[in-house]
């Protein structure tokens, strides 16, 4: 039987040079521009890179943040501190594989050079037919003179790092493959000329494990697994490749948590003690087994921050900065940044909590949710987001009509604020739905006049106060309760989820459906900066009509991890990728 993968049915024949020109390609809905477009082009198109299979953006890796776009077989990365064609640098796309299967490749013994073949010194590799004749006959193109030359078959896929041996490739057939820094030969004899010699789906792979629709927009939702251990009355699950364990159990009402800088400890608000916890690893094994309390008489105290080396905290009444730790943990200094907000509820429905993120600005944003669940405010401080500058100075109101965005994150590399905001009540089952807004400056968003897409609320019926009101960029289902929000900017996660939104959904309220319905962590998958889809990354907590959990803050850790709190139950969760 003939295996040709899907797109590739030509040589890799290098073309000549072209515009920088966009090109979209349906099969996956990404496009190519600029210089990546350009490069793409010059140096064998579909055939050596394969379709883009993400758009261009910025992005976190081992060496930096660049201009990346992953494509099949490849991931260009954007240098302009570098002349042409040194502008555009390939991923080592091959090495990260191997390191992500845990196969080190430097642990292996040297071969010895053998007759007919191309040894490098460098890695102790012989690299001989069948695969010899594919590497010298391609490569990017340097010089414009004809043929390849060593250095540009070098700089298209690196050293060989293994030698060749059978493996089951990602299309489940087993052939002779061997590895190289940016690439994987694989080679079927059966095919015909010239299609013995065909690369693998490196791009593809590492991008978005498991998928084969990498095109966001299709619903495809992952394969899931299930995770059980002691003490859980049900499993959970996370999509395949994925793990899930406790980091901490049997702390006070963990919320909003954030990373203390200098030592690596985790800091939280507990809205239930009204204190401000720090937990400590202190044996590195990845579970928090110390206990402190940083500070406490803060009323419904939620979130914290740093900045500048100093730790905020946001309470009902007031913003603290804490500082002058003593050696059991606790802050001996205390002083009030922002001061005077409003305290209270009007209904079982109003919002005491507060919560606090540091702008890419350096200034303090800060959500206040309504007093109530649907009503005309008094105070002006209500149902917005409030800036200042890091001492408290310059207290505005940044947007309006938010009826309690708890959660709130900037998108990485970017000045974008974004919020969930929780609909109101006793409108029905179905409504009104849960909202993703970008939260911008002066911008109004509705509430209490409108819900959703601008649909007046009947206490009003007033469809003219919502016309000129901002609509939600993407929306989740009534009464699931949205808390947390992160961007994922890590690196334990696959490239796919990095600038995807997390989002804590804390689950129903009894009063309103007869079913539990929310309780999970939801990935939002952005594309050109927009969010298109969405899907579960963490749920299995409603067992019969309750819930023994409520996600309710998160977190990525310094090691790319997904700190998940649980209020109800006193956890903290991890979620990890492990590999597939």
């Amino acid at each position: 039987m003939r295996r040709f993968p899907l797109l590739l049915l030509a040589l890799a024949v290098l073309l000549p040079a072209a515009p920088a020109s966009a090109q979209t390609f349906p099969e996956t809905g990404y496009r190519l521009d600029g210089r990546f477009a350009q490069f793409w082009r010059q140096n064998g198109g579909l055939p050596v890179f394969g379709l883009p299979i993400s758009d261009q953006r910025p992005e976190l890796g081992s060496e930096g943040v660049f201009g990346v776009q992953w494509l099949e077989r490849e991931r260009f990365e954007l240098h302009p501190e570098n002349a042409a064609p040194y502008d555009v640098l390939l991923g080592r796309l091959g090495d990260e594989a191997l390191r992500r299967q845990g196969r080190d490749w430097r642990a292996q013994p040297a071969e010895a050079p053998r007759d007919g073949c191309l040894f490098f010194r460098e890695t102790g590799r012989n690299l001989c037919e069948p695969f010899l004749s594919y590497w010298r006959a391609n490569g990017l193109e340097f010089d414009g003179g004809a043929g390849k030359s060593y250095a540009e078959s070098l700089a298209l896929f690196g050293l060989p790092l293994t030698a060749p041996a059978p493996e089951t490739n990602s299309s489940g057939f087993t052939v002779l493959t061997q590895w190289f820094e940016r690439a994987r030969f694989e080679f079927l004899p059966e095919n015909p000329d010239p299609y013995k010699v065909l690369l693998g789906r490196l791009g593809a792979e590492l991008f978005a494990p498991g998928r084969a629709n990498l095109d966001p927009t299709s619903g495809e939702a992952p394969a899931y697994v299930q995770v059980r251990a002691p003490g859980w009355p049900t499993a959970l699950e996370v999509p395949q490749g994925f793990t899930v364990e406790e980091a901490a159990s049997g702390v006070p009402s963990p919320r909003f948590m954030a990373i203390d800088p200098a030592d690596g400890s985790l800091v939280y608000g507990s809205s239930g003690t009204s204190q401000v916890v720090r937990l400590t690893d202190t044996n590195g094994d990845g579970r928090y087994d110390r206990t402190q309390v940083v500070a406490g008489g803060l009323p419904y105290v939620h979130s914290v921050a740093f900045a500048d080396g100093a730790l905020f905290a946001a309470a009902e009444d007031r913003v603290v900065r804490l500082s002058d730790f003593g050696p059991d943990g606790v802050a001996r200094r205390v002083e009030t940044v922002i001061g005077g907000l409003p305290t209270e509820a009007r209904d079982l429905y109003g919002h005491r909590t507060r919560t606090i993120v540091i702008g890419p600005d350096r200034k303090i944003y800060l959500s206040v949710g309504s007093s109530c669940d649907v009503c005309e405010e008094q105070n002006p401080l209500r149902a917005t987001v409030l800036r200042a500058n890091l001492d408290g100075s310059g207290l505005e109101i940044f947007a309006t009509g938010l009826r309690n965005s708890v959660g709130i994150a900037f998108r990485p590399f970017t000045e974008e604020l974004w919020g969930m905001d929780m609909g109101r009540n006793n409108i029905g089952p179905g409504l009104p739905p849960e909202e993703l807004n970008r939260i911008e400056a002066g911008k109004n968003y509705g509430w209490p006049f409108c819900y959703g897409d601008r649909a007046p609320n009947p206490e009003f019926n007033d469809p003219g106060r919502c016309a000129g009101t901002e609509p939600p960029r993407y929306t989740f289902p009534a009464h699931w309760a949205p808390l947390g929000i992160q961007f994922y900017s890590g690196l334990n996660f696959p490239p796919s989820y990095q600038g995807d939104a997390l989002v804590a959904f804390h689950g129903s309220a009894g009063d309103q459906l007869g079913t539990r319905v929310g309780y999970n962590v939801v990935r939002v998958r952005f594309r050109d900066g927009q969010p298109v889809a969405a899907e579960d990354l963490l749920r299995g907590f409603i067992i019969g009509n309750d819930a023994w959990a409520r996600p309710a803050g998160l977190l990525v850790a310094p090691d790319g991890s997904l700190l998940v709190s649980d209020d109800f139950g006193g956890r903290i969760f991890r979620v990890r990728y492990v590999g597939r």
